[in-house]
Protein backbone atom coordinates (compact mmCIF):
# COMPACT_ATOMS: atom_id res chain seq x y z
CA UNK A 1 0.00 0.00 0.00
CA UNK A 2 1.29 3.43 -0.81
CA UNK A 3 1.37 6.51 1.38
CA UNK A 4 -0.04 8.68 -1.38
CA UNK A 5 -3.81 9.02 -1.58
CA UNK A 6 -5.37 9.02 -5.03
CA UNK A 7 -8.53 11.14 -4.85
CA UNK A 8 -9.70 9.87 -8.24
CA UNK A 9 -9.59 6.18 -7.24
CA UNK A 10 -13.17 4.99 -7.76
CA UNK A 11 -12.48 1.52 -6.33
CA UNK A 12 -12.29 2.93 -2.79
CA UNK A 13 -15.64 4.14 -1.44
CA UNK A 14 -16.00 7.60 0.01
CA UNK A 15 -17.41 8.25 3.46
CA UNK A 16 -20.43 9.79 1.73
CA UNK A 17 -21.08 6.54 -0.17
CA UNK A 18 -23.63 4.27 1.40
CA UNK A 19 -22.77 0.62 1.12
CA UNK A 20 -26.21 -0.96 1.40
CA UNK A 21 -26.58 -4.34 -0.31
CA UNK A 22 -29.49 -4.52 -2.72
CA UNK A 23 -30.38 -0.81 -2.69
CA UNK A 24 -29.49 0.55 -6.09
CA UNK A 25 -30.54 4.05 -5.07
CA UNK A 26 -27.70 4.20 -2.57
CA UNK A 27 -25.13 2.28 -4.61
CA UNK A 28 -22.20 3.96 -6.28
CA UNK A 29 -22.65 4.86 -9.94
CA UNK A 30 -19.20 3.55 -10.85
CA UNK A 31 -19.88 0.11 -9.38
CA UNK A 32 -23.04 -0.50 -11.43
CA UNK A 33 -22.28 1.45 -14.57
CA UNK A 34 -25.11 3.96 -14.79
CA UNK A 35 -27.79 4.63 -12.24
CA UNK A 36 -31.27 3.36 -13.12
CA UNK A 37 -34.35 5.48 -12.67
CA UNK A 38 -35.28 5.74 -8.97
CA UNK A 39 -38.64 3.96 -9.37
CA UNK A 40 -37.14 1.11 -11.40
CA UNK A 41 -34.26 0.66 -8.96
CA UNK A 42 -36.46 0.70 -5.89
CA UNK A 43 -38.59 -2.24 -7.05
CA UNK A 44 -35.77 -4.84 -7.30
CA UNK A 45 -34.31 -3.64 -4.02
CA UNK A 46 -37.67 -4.04 -2.31
CA UNK A 47 -38.14 -7.49 -3.84
CA UNK A 48 -34.69 -8.60 -2.68
CA UNK A 49 -35.32 -7.30 0.83
CA UNK A 50 -38.73 -8.96 0.96
CA UNK A 51 -37.31 -12.31 -0.15
CA UNK A 52 -34.55 -12.05 2.46
CA UNK A 53 -32.00 -13.14 -0.12
CA UNK A 54 -28.80 -11.29 -0.88
CA UNK A 55 -27.85 -11.03 -4.56
CA UNK A 56 -24.80 -13.02 -5.60
CA UNK A 57 -21.64 -10.95 -5.30
CA UNK A 58 -23.40 -8.24 -3.27
CA UNK A 59 -21.14 -5.94 -1.31
CA UNK A 60 -22.67 -7.24 1.92
CA UNK A 61 -20.93 -10.62 1.79
CA UNK A 62 -18.33 -11.24 4.49
CA UNK A 63 -15.30 -11.35 2.17
CA UNK A 64 -16.24 -8.13 0.45
CA UNK A 65 -16.95 -6.42 3.77
CA UNK A 66 -13.41 -7.20 4.92
CA UNK A 67 -12.03 -5.87 1.64
CA UNK A 68 -14.18 -2.75 1.90
CA UNK A 69 -13.02 -2.22 5.47
CA UNK A 70 -9.39 -2.66 4.45
CA UNK A 71 -9.87 -0.22 1.57
CA UNK A 72 -11.52 2.31 3.88
CA UNK A 73 -8.73 1.95 6.43
CA UNK A 74 -6.09 2.45 3.76
CA UNK A 75 -7.90 5.44 2.33
CA UNK A 76 -8.29 7.05 5.76
CA UNK A 77 -4.63 6.35 6.54
CA UNK A 78 -3.66 8.01 3.28
CA UNK A 79 -5.85 11.03 3.99
CA UNK A 80 -4.51 11.35 7.53
CA UNK A 81 -0.91 11.18 6.36
CA UNK A 82 -1.61 13.69 3.58
CA UNK A 83 -3.21 16.06 6.10
CA UNK A 84 -0.41 15.58 8.65
CA UNK A 85 2.27 16.31 6.07
CA UNK A 86 0.41 19.31 4.65
CA UNK A 87 -2.15 21.52 6.36
CA UNK A 88 -2.05 19.50 9.59
CA UNK A 89 1.65 20.16 10.04
CA UNK A 90 0.98 23.90 9.95
CA UNK A 91 -1.74 23.51 12.56
CA UNK A 92 0.54 21.44 14.80
CA UNK A 93 3.44 23.89 14.39
CA UNK A 94 1.19 26.83 15.26
CA UNK A 95 -0.14 25.10 18.38
CA UNK A 96 3.36 24.09 19.46
CA UNK A 97 4.65 27.63 18.93
CA UNK A 98 1.76 29.03 20.96
CA UNK A 99 2.41 26.52 23.76
CA UNK A 100 6.13 27.32 23.81
CA UNK A 101 5.39 31.06 23.84
CA UNK A 102 2.88 30.66 26.68
CA UNK A 103 5.33 28.53 28.67
CA UNK A 104 8.11 31.06 28.05
CA UNK A 105 5.94 33.88 29.42
CA UNK A 106 5.07 31.81 32.48
CA UNK A 107 8.73 30.90 33.02
CA UNK A 108 9.88 34.53 32.71
CA UNK A 109 7.22 35.52 35.24
CA UNK A 110 8.33 32.82 37.69
CA UNK A 111 12.04 33.71 37.39
CA UNK A 112 11.26 37.44 37.73
CA UNK A 113 9.25 36.81 40.90
CA UNK A 114 12.00 34.67 42.42
CA UNK A 115 14.70 37.22 41.54
CA UNK A 116 12.51 40.02 42.91
CA UNK A 117 12.03 38.20 46.23
CA UNK A 118 15.76 37.42 46.49
CA UNK A 119 16.71 41.01 45.63
CA UNK A 120 14.18 42.39 48.11
CA UNK A 121 15.85 40.46 50.93
CA UNK A 122 19.37 41.36 49.75
CA UNK A 123 18.54 44.99 49.00
CA UNK A 124 17.56 45.72 52.60
CA UNK A 125 20.93 44.38 53.80
CA UNK A 126 22.83 46.28 51.10
CA UNK A 127 21.11 49.58 51.99
CA UNK A 128 21.83 49.11 55.71
CA UNK A 129 25.48 48.30 54.99
CA UNK A 130 25.83 51.33 52.67
CA UNK A 131 24.22 53.66 55.24
CA UNK A 132 26.47 52.31 58.01
CA UNK A 133 29.55 52.78 55.80
CA UNK A 134 28.52 56.35 54.98
CA UNK A 135 27.86 57.16 58.65
CA UNK A 136 31.23 55.69 59.61
CA UNK A 137 32.94 57.68 56.87
CA UNK A 138 31.25 60.90 57.98
CA UNK A 139 32.09 60.21 61.61
CA UNK A 140 35.73 59.59 60.68
CA UNK A 141 35.85 62.86 58.67
CA UNK A 142 34.22 64.75 61.50
CA UNK A 143 36.79 63.56 64.03
CA UNK A 144 39.75 64.30 61.85
CA UNK A 145 38.59 67.79 60.87
CA UNK A 146 37.26 68.75 64.30
CA UNK A 147 40.40 67.68 66.26
CA UNK A 148 42.99 69.48 64.15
Amino acid sequence: MSDVHDAGDASIPLLTDTLVPGNALLARAGAQGTMAAPAAAAAPAAATAAAGAMPAGAPGSHALDALDADALVERMRGRCMTWLTGEGRSVIEARCAAAVQEHSHWLVGQVSREIGLALEAQLAGWVKAAVNEELAARAGRGLSSGGV
